[in-house]
């Protein structure tokens, strides 16, 4: 298979579940950041919408990110189970874990990113983090004592390991009410596919939790 190419943006969580995905099925990726200057006019033309991510394969070009995970299982067959049923829930969560839990930590990381903790609007992160905190009742039920949402690691996997990768890293812990989604948390962060594809700022979050 030809090498793809991926317009990326690296703390974007819409990239970040296209990068995992890519690494968990093993396809050889060019990554380049979308402000790459010698790059970025060769993407935004790609794309009617001017954001990331982008993936380009031969001369296939796919804009969104849930079109991207569906041509990724297309053209491998191992990010969705074969039954049509079993389709059903990894697809759910994705969609649920960009509307619903991407909804919350968007005000706590836009109300963070780039400004000393004095400026924070704090009653705009709570109302994130309690908005975020209501959509992992829903998560854990679906979760339940299984190891993956859907039987695998699945679209389910790359979605929620990016959302809930930078909510730890800008300070949104998993409460511990919701046991199985932490210890789902930690299976997600041990894999290969973690380490490979985590933005800087999540390693970083890791270094203080050390000292």
């Amino acid at each position: 298979m030809t090498t793809i190419t991926l317009y990326n943006k690296a703390e974007c969580p819409f990239c970040w579940k296209i990068r995992l995905a890519l690494a968990e099925l093993g396809l050889a990726t060019q990554v380049i950041d979308h402000q790459d200057e010698q790059h970025l006019a060769t993407w935004q033309a790609l794309t009617p919408n001017k954001t990331v991510p982008v993936l380009v394969h031969n001369d296939i070009v796919i804009y969104e990110s849930n079109v991207i995970l569906e041509y990724l299982n297309d053209i491998t067959n191992n990010l969705l189970l074969k039954s049509p049923s079993d389709r059903v829930m990894p697809r759910l969560i994705n969609q649920y874990s960009d509307s619903v839990v991407g909804k919350g930590l968007r005000e706590v990381i836009f109300e963070k990113r780039g400004k000393v903790e004095h400026e924070w609007d704090i009653t705009r992160i709570n109302s994130g983090v309690e908005l975020f905190e209501i959509a992992l009742a829903h998560l854990s039920t679906q979760l339940g004592d299984k190891e993956f949402f859907a039987g695998h690691y699945s679209f389910a996997e790359c979605a929620l390991t990016a959302r809930f990768g930078l909510a730890e890293a800008y300070g949104v812990e998993i409460p511990s009410r919701f046991a199985n989604l932490k210890a789902w948390l930690l299976r997600m962060k041990s894999r290969p596919s973690y380490q490979q594809t985590a933005p800087q700022i999540c390693f970083k979050n890791q270094q203080r939790q050390l000292i």
